[in-house]
Parts: structure tokens; sequence; C-alpha cells
């Protein structure tokens, strides 16, 4: 089974294939990357691991949490695929996902993303040998908030760091954002083709994102 990857949900599109049990591709735009390129963007992918999209039998795509227009721009481009010729669809959280890309932490540890507004999403895990357990939800808060998590001994990693760093209280402790970015696409791909095995999928007509923070919009509508 051959599964396209797709994570628009922050200021870099990343695209994977998974298939014969190993990541084959994945692939990163630069940061704050329009999201006007995706489509290009999966066919270069694609093409780059030998595949077209003729060839994939599912699509697994990040669902959130992360920027609003972000994850409706890839949940648009996932489920239009896999209604057009009928594929499974998996949704995987994009915290998750980035989870799997540490590379600097073991133990306990937090991924931040920033939320815009002085805000951070966040979920927890902890890593042993090749084992990924998650802790903590996924969820958002503020910075005094992760900085009492990291005062419980959690590690940090994630595209949130830049934001924390500007902040007095994480200015000396946070060296680099400690996951490797190029890699988020393969493994949103990965952890698609394990919910897609295990039959746990989502409706490609009513699948929505999963935002944690209520958009704008619908806050003025009510």
């Amino acid at each position: 089974m051959t599964i396209l990857g797709i994570d628009s949900s922050d200021d870099f599109i990343s695209v994977g294939v998974y298939s014969s049990s190993r990541i084959i591709c994945s692939r990163s735009s630069g940061l704050e990357s329009k999201k006007n390129i995706l489509h290009r963007f999966m066919t270069e992918t694609l093409f780059e691991s030998g595949f077209s999209i003729e060839n994939i039998d599912g699509i697994s795509v990040a669902i959130g949490p992360g920027s609003f227009t972000g994850l409706r721009v890839g949940l648009a481009a996932a489920k239009g695929i896999c209604w057009a010729r009928r594929l499974p669809l998996a949704g995987v959280s994009s915290i998750e996902a980035l989870a799997a890309c540490a590379t600097t932490v073991s133990g306990e540890f937090l991924v931040v993303k920033d939320a815009k507004k002085n805000e951070y999403y966040y979920g927890g895990f902890v890593r042993s040998a090749d084992n990924l357990t998650r802790i903590l939800a996924d969820n958002i808060g503020t910075a005094d908030d992760i900085a009492r998590l990291v005062d419980q001994k959690y590690d940090i990693v994630g595209p949130g760091i830049p934001a924390l760093k500007k902040k007095e209280r994480f200015a000396i402790d946070l060296v680099d954002d400690g996951y490797e970015r190029e890699a988020v696409g393969g493994q949103v791909a990965r952890i698609g083709f394990e919910l897609i095995a295990a039959k746990k999928t989502i409706d490609p007509i009513t699948a929505a994102p999963v935002y944690i923070r209520t958009p704008a919009y619908v806050r003025s509508e009510a």
C-alpha cells in the first residue's frame, strides 16, 4: 500500500510518500511558502519517488492543530483526490508528526507550534529506544504554560521554538528547533498508513480541520 502524506499546517509545506514499509521520499518547502504551490509540490514529490497520483492507494493529511488557512488548503486537496479516486483518507495530528521528526531529545518532551497571538499549540510525548508514546493531548497555551511544563523537566522541540526564543524566559535555554523539517511529510504518510491499515479513516466528505482554538470568523458569527 502506497500512501501520500500532506502537511500544510505551518509556515511550510511538507509532502511525503510511504510504501513497502518505508518512507520513500519526504520534502519540505521553504518557510512562509505560498500554499498555492501545494499541487506542484505533490506532483514533484511523487515524481521523485517514482510514483504518480494513479499509483497512490490512500492519502494522509495533517488535520491540525495549525494555520487555519493552511489546514483547509491541505485538507481540501486530500479530500478532492480521495473523492475523485475513491481512496481512503487518514487524518493525522500535526503535533504527532512533528514528534516523530524530533532529533535532539529522549525521554519526555513537548512539541510546540506557534499559534500566533502569544499562544502556542503543544503536545507531550516520551521517547524510549524506538518507541514514541503520547503523554499529553494536543492543546493550546501561553509561554507561561510552556514554561511550567519545562520546569517539570520536559524538553522542547518544534517550529514554535523561534517564537518562544523571543520571550525572555526562553532566550538562552533554547538552542535550535530540534526536529527534521524535511521529514514531516514522510511521517504524516507513515502514520496515515498505520491508521488506514487499522481502518481508522475519516470521511472525505465531512472531514474537518482540528483547530483547537476557534477561528476568528466563527467567533464573529456567534
